[in-house]
């Protein structure tokens, strides 16, 4: 019994690559019982990639949200005063809020420098995964695509 021969997808990807990095459009390869046609369209080796969007002047609110179902709590339960207000300035892994599971206080953290702009759940408030907490103005634009 003879034996087909077969070509690995691993090697027409070489063969992809091969001709990509020697400028080549088109190329075709041939066995016994097979053939393959490689072409890129319009001549070109390599897709223009799109355009970037325009930066926005005014940056996004960011969300910052409940890691787990629970209970919201703003402030510690052995103090009074609230982890943060409206309006006030946060950095990178302040405290915001906690979030009550059982026993244990997980704390929700900003994950970026920037403006509390709002709490979007009052304290006390039975939370689920993924609730809304806060909304930040991130410091910086990049800071808003998270």
């Amino acid at each position: 019994m003879m034996e087909k021969e077969l070509i690995a997808f691993e090697d027409v990807r070489q063969l992809a690559q091969k001709m990509h990095n020697a400028g080549l459009w088109e190329l075709e390869w041939r066995g016994a019982d097979w053939s393959v046609r490689l072409r890129y369209p319009s001549g070109k080796t390599m897709a223009e990639p799109p355009p970037l969007p325009p930066l926005a002047a005014e940056t996004r609110p960011l969300s910052v949200c409940s890691p787990m179902p629970g209970r919201l709590l703003l402030s510690h339960p052995s103090h009074g005063e609230a982890f943060v207000s409206e309006g006030q300035h946060v950095a990178p892994n302040d405290i915001l809020a906690l979030v009550q599971v059982g026993p244990l206080y997980l704390p929700v953290r900003s994950p970026v420098a920037g403006t509390l702009k709002s709490l979007m759940a009052p304290a006390g408030s039975r939370l689920e995964y993924g609730s809304e907490i806060a909304l930040l103005l991130p410091t910086d634009a990049a800071s808003a695509k998270l």
